[in-house]
């Protein structure tokens, strides 16, 4: 199972637009979990209107507040949502706004980090954290166990700017930066290299701009799924993923066998 995470910082370009391209197009099963404590926008964007109170992070934490770790990822399962028109993929809400999320801050996010670091997701799904904007209020024990963590960023000078004090973040909270890789997304006066060059941070990969995919997946523009497929977003997040998913292989092979590489 292999946890990735999404974020950003101050003028950053939407770590949500992000993780649902890369969710819709992962090549396997895929739980996408809304961990944004600022408030959430996965839903009101792929089912506004569609999911209740009644599953999601907050009926988690209450249902298993006195359950091992096994058995709270055993029941995971249960306090997410399918998305019928992507039906490789499952959604767990996250908090409708920041007054919410007082249970992830007092342990949640613990709890959370936990499962998600030690016992597999029901269907042994990878999983991909919309962390939204980095803050001292981040779901920062998830973004500890992450695997690989992808800091969205606009390739402009403000955006620049912005992910530099996030990875400042990042490298306070977790130590270094060894997990951590950009993900150009949209237009913008300097190229990935210029980028990556200026937050001393490697590349994962590009997402183009694309105003209209970025409607449907967060704003819940009614263009439907089938010309989503087809964006130019959606195409980028598919190489993107798979890239992903065999970057994780190779790295967890290499692990298997002392750091040797496999011929």
């Amino acid at each position: 199972m292999t946890v990735v995470a999404v974020t950003g910082g101050k003028a950053g370009p939407g770590a949500t637009t992000a993780a649902l391209a890369l969710g819709l197009s992962w090549p396997g099963p895929v739980l996408l979990v809304d961990a944004d404590a600022c408030g959430g926008d996965m839903v009101p964007g792929m089912l506004p209107g569609r999911v209740g109170t009644e599953r999601g992070l907050l009926s988690w934490l209450v249902a298993t507040r006195r359950h091992t770790v096994m058995e709270a990822a055993r029941v995971l399962g249960e306090h997410v949502v399918s998305l019928p028109e992507a039906p490789h993929v499952w959604l767990m809400p996250g908090v409708q706004h920041g007054g919410q999320a007082h249970p992830l801050a007092s342990g949640g996010w613990e709890r959370l980090a936990r499962v998600l670091e030690r016992e597999p997701t029901a269907g042994a799904r990878d999983v991909i954290v919309d962390t939204g904007r980095l803050s001292s209020g981040a779901c920062w024990p998830v973004l500890a166990v992450a695997d690989q963590v992808l800091l969205a960023v606009r390739p402009t000078a403000r955006s620049v700017q912005g992910a530099r004090g996030a990875a400042d973040l990042l490298r306070q909270h977790l130590g270094d930066l060894a997990v951590v890789r950009l993900l150009i997304c949209g237009a913008g006066e300097y190229s990935a290299n210029d980028v990556s060059r200026q937050l001393g941070i490697p590349v994962a990969g590009v997402l183009p701009h694309d105003r209209a995919a970025a409607a449907v997946l967060t704003d819940g523009a009614a263009e439907g799924m089938r010309p989503l497929k087809r964006s130019r977003l959606l195409r980028s997040a598919a190489s993107l993923a798979a890239q992903l998913v065999a970057a994780e292989s190779t790295a967890s092979a290499e692990a298997g066998n002392g750091g040797a590489v496999l011929t």
